[in-house]
């Protein structure tokens, strides 16, 4: 039976914003050597692709889509991961809140082919159980029978649309439990990776570094995976 390691992050990069902005992101990036960056809160606004792709770029990944067509969400492959297809969508819009999307991908890893998705999920509660049903539909359309979800859920595991979302994957982070945010002194677990397939979970953290404390106001989860 063929089988691949990934190592997949997702990280909440606060626009570019904090600290030294793309320069300690991509710091982190690289840092991270993951196979699948899972981002929220990327430009989206003024050459909003252009910077995606630079950022990728100083980071030694490549640019696999999202961005302003997604809510600022995107993802970001290594030259390990071969990319099949992108889908980028925008979500329902509620009237007052920020406008979500999720950008979804077809990728192939060592001869697996699995899929990813990367999601931020809004500050209403009845937003992101609406939101999450849509994603969920998009997500089993893309087809993938491997499937790896990584984002920003902006409630905690105890919450009503987290809870959903991890009775239908598995909470890579649910054993460590490690809060991610607010940066400085984390309270707060609202990151995290999902997966559902034949994919195992061999470990998973919370990145802190100097870096990822000057880089965002969130910390990056890292998912090593192995792939079936």
């Amino acid at each position: 039976m063929t089988a691949a390691g990934l190592r997949v992050v997702s990280y909440n990069v606060r626009g570019l914003r904090a600290g030294a902005g793309a320069a300690a992101v991509a710091g982190v990036l690289r840092e991270l050597d993951a196979d699948v960056v899972l981002l929220q809160e990327v430009p989206k606004l003024l050459l909003w692709r252009g910077r995606c792709a630079a950022l990728a770029r100083r980071a030694d990944l490549l640019y696999a889509g999202g961005g302003g067509t997604t809510g600022g969400t995107a993802l970001f492959t290594s030259i390990r991961v071969d990319v099949r297809e992108v889908r980028e969508h925008r979500l329902r819009a509620t009237p007052g809140l920020t406008r979500r999307g999720v950008v979804l991908a077809r990728l192939v890893k060592d001869g697996v082919p699995f899929g990813a998705a990367s999601i931020h999920l809004g500050l209403d509660a009845g937003e992101r159980a609406r939101h999450l049903t849509d994603i969920t539909g998009l997500i089993n359309r893309l087809g993938a029978a491997i499937m790896v979800v990584g984002g920003d859920v902006n409630e905690e595991p105890s919450a009503p649309t987290w809870t959903r979302l991890a009775s239908h994957y598995a909470d890579a982070g649910a054993a460590v439990s490690t809060p991610t945010f607010p940066v400085a002194s984390p309270r707060r677990r609202i990151d995290g990776v999902f997966v559902r397939g034949a994919v195992e979970v061999c470990s998973c953290r919370v990145a802190d570094t100097e870096q990822v404390r000057r880089a965002s106001d969130h910390r990056p989860v890292v998912a090593d995976l192995t792939l079936a």
